[in-house]
């Protein structure tokens, strides 16, 4: 096979600029040696960096025209054990199924934008999480992502509750063929880890973060005659101190009505009493919105929360 065309329905906008590619392996570190987990290889422009950089590659692709096409233009480095391809849907595997472990690889895919949302819940909450993540994303979501116009989102909450994005540079959409409807940026996910939510003794969970990030609106929607793959809820073998739940429902309850002030958002899953108090306690503005709180106030929050839970109970 010596080519293939980009298939509508699976979102396949393929990548062709070498400079993206390095910006994407610089931001990564790569080092001789590492395990890289690549999402939708396509043509294997990024995996052919990947393996110049000295990465070992465990690339998975839906696509069987493009594993067919990888396997004659990467014979030499399949057979030398360095790139191992994988024909499935990512969000039906688990790295587990792949021998990877916690902490012990990294992320990078140019992903199709409809499944944005599924690739970063999978991997921020999954057990067996990678240590970081550097993703070719829409430029929008990008910018919601780290919050770019300072205002917070269900989104941006949701990923800094897992990890450290940083929004590195815009990539414009000449750089991809067919070209999209609009532009790419790349973003690194730092540091991913539960520690947000081991810090602070409250009381046990599993992972619930798949019900957090909505599936947001895309200027590009699903490809017609795509199919939504449901990923794996894999719940966490060691418990979390501050409950994720909790966490979650509180944020989903204070977003839920954007020019609404956060106080009246959240009056409906916590008692008036309890908002008054905390409030005076951290003498926050009783006209701030949603948007205008931080990762580590809306912890204060759900910790608040926890221990009205807690008396509840008792």
């Amino acid at each position: 096979m010596t080519s293939f065309i980009a298939k509508k329905s699976l979102g396949q906008h393929f990548l062709h600029a070498p400079n993206v590619v390095g910006a994407m392996i610089h931001v990564a570190r790569i080092e001789p040696g590492m395990i890289v987990l690549e999402i939708g290889p396509g043509k294997g422009v990024l995996t052919r960096g990947l393996l110049k950089a000295g990465a070992n590659v465990i690339a998975v692709e839906k696509d069987e025209r493009a594993i067919e096409y990888m396997k004659e233009n990467f014979a030499a480095e399949v057979a030398l054990g360095r790139l191992k391809l994988v024909q499935d849907d990512i969000l039906a595997i688990n790295p587990a199924d792949l021998g990877l472990e916690k902490e012990n690889y990294i992320v990078t895919a140019n992903i199709p934008y409809y499944i944005t949302g599924e690739i970063l819940r999978k991997f921020l909450t999954v057990q067996d999480h990678p240590k970081r993540m550097v993703l070719l994303v829409q430029k929008e979501v990008a910018k919601r992502i780290v919050a770019a116009d300072g205002k917070e989102s269900i989104l941006s909450i949701s990923v800094k509750a897992y990890g450290e994005p940083k929004y590195i540079d815009t990539v414009p959409k000449r750089s991809f063929r067919p070209i999209p409807n609009v532009d790419s940026a790349i973003i690194l996910i730092d540091k991913i880890s539960k520690e947000f939510f081991e810090n602070d003794q409250v009381s046990a969970s599993g992972t619930f973060f798949l019900r957090a990030i909505p599936r947001f609106p895309m200027p590009s929607t699903r490809p017609e005659g795509s199919s939504r793959s449901s990923p794996k809820e894999v719940p966490d073998a060691s418990p979390s101190k501050l409950q994720e739940k909790i966490f979650f429902n509180v944020v989903r309850a204070g977003f839920a009505h954007k020019r609404k002030v956060l106080r009246g958002n959240l009056a409906k899953v916590i008692p008036a009493q309890t908002l008054e108090k905390l409030w005076i306690k951290k003498n926050w503005p009783t006209n701030a919105r949603a948007e205008n709180f931080t990762l580590e106030q809306w912890k204060d929050i759900a910790k608040e929360t926890s221990l009205f839970h807690t008396g509840q109970a008792k």
